[in-house]
């Protein structure tokens, strides 16, 4: 899971960078731009937040401490409506459609991270 969730992590990384360049460079498309970067930036930490949710189950199924499980889906809901808020707050800034395209970016990562480490076991 980690070697997975690395490649995800550094294929995000230089797509935010790609994002970097286009706001820099393309001063017509700098709204997409930040609005992805935004919506890529809580993609970031929604995959962090559900790696640790799945670890603390997969602790408690292997007969582990019982911790209290907090509630995962909501802090992750919670993300994107700040995302969605945010971008409503700033329309000269942020562009809703983008930042919301770029929260549902990371689990299509990871897909393709976890095909390609499993095409590569076999």
């Amino acid at each position: 899971m980690d070697k997975i969730m690395n490649t995800a992590v550094r294929s995000l990384l230089f797509v935010m960078g790609v994002c970097l360049l286009v706001w820099a460079f393309m001063p017509n498309l700098r709204t997409a731009a930040l609005g992805l970067l935004l919506g890529l930036a809580a993609s970031f930490m929604n995959a962090f937040l559900l790696r640790r949710r799945v670890e603390m189950i997969t602790l408690k199924a292997a007969g582990g401490t019982s911790r209290r499980m907090g509630m995962g889906l909501g802090s992750r809901i919670a993300m994107v409506l700040l995302v969605a808020m945010v971008a409503y707050r700033f329309p000269e800034d942020f562009s809703m459609p983008a930042a919301l395209i770029g929260c549902m970016v990371m689990p299509f990562i990871l897909l393709v991270a976890a095909y390609i480490h499993n095409r590569n076991k076999l």
